[in-house]
């Protein structure tokens, strides 16, 4: 309880005073200006660019990490070595630490020498020599990608796990009476995944709007803002002594994810009721 109150709810609590004040993070002095601050967050045409961004990686990633996730849970479900192998090497990129992944980045995109640009000299492969993340209308995709390519694993093993809970008799007794793997898949597998489903849609959408590591490490919310996020756009207002304007920027994010995920959350128990 009292790790959880310094890690989690003192910081809340400060981010919550400095939002109503102009401290630029340095001094020891500060005033009070109630909510300017707020009121600047949502006049600031930066971070209307910043939010569109923030919606369209929430919404893109959301869609595609579950799709992806849940098509691997349903192929790798079940024994063998080939299939424990499979799952290991998707669930590894979790483990990738933000440095790591920004390597792996110049490696793969790098325009002059990355192995897309490298692999492009092979026929038919010349659409590869892009400046994957230095184009404005390219970066967004890209950095989406990478995303999928680290958690869409860690998605997956939500899946499985709710794979495990489906029981094989109700599998079995629909197959004797004729079902085929669609019909076993949308009446008997899908609404007991409905749990898993629950938490991987939360965690997800919540991920999608918190998203900064990912942005930051391959491209610094560039070219021109095409990746800027809401939580980089925070970070770079403090990074300039702005700290009581990247407070409120993080107050007013926060109490959006709040909203969305009570409203998810409201949603997706009552189709588990259903289910």
């Amino acid at each position: 309880m009292v790790l959880f109150t310094a890690v989690v709810v003192l910081p809340i609590l400060a981010n919550l005073f400095f939002s109503f004040t102009d401290w630029n993070g340095f001094s020891s002095t500060f005033d009070f200006v109630g909510f300017d601050n707020v009121l600047r967050v949502f006049s600031d045409p930066e971070n209307g660019r910043a939010a569109r961004n923030t919606l369209l990686f929430a919404v893109v990633n959301s869609v595609l990490q579950l799709s992806l996730g849940l098509a691997l849970a349903l192929t790798l479900y079940g024994p063998g070595k080939l299939r424990s192998t499979l799952r290991l090497v998707i669930v590894l990129p979790i483990a990738v630490s933000g440095v790591v992944l920004g390597f792996l980045g110049t490696v793969i995109f790098d325009p002059r020498t990355g192995l897309l640009t490298a692999a492009s000299k092979a026929p038919g492969l010349g659409w590869l020599a892009q400046n994957w993340l230095g184009d404005p209308s390219l970066a967004m995709g890209t950095v989406i990608f990478m995303n999928l390519w680290q958690w869409t694993g860690f998605t997956m093993l939500i899946f499985l796990a709710g794979l495990s809970m489906v029981p094989a008799e109700l599998l079995e007794a629909a197959t004797i009476d004729g079902a085929g793997a669609w019909r076993r898949f949308a009446h008997i597998t899908w609404p007991l995944l409905a749990p898993s489903a629950t938490i991987n849609i939360v965690l997800t959408a919540i991920g999608g709007f918190k998203v900064f590591d990912v942005i930051y490490v391959l491209t610094k919310g560039g070219p021109g803002g095409a990746t800027e996020s809401i939580v980089s756009r925070a970070a770079t207002q403090g990074s300039f002594g702005q700290f009581g304007y990247s407070a409120a920027t993080n107050l007013v994010l926060t109490l959006g994810v709040l909203v969305v995920s009570v409203v998810l959350l409201v949603i997706l128990r009552r189709r588990e009721l259903r289910a």
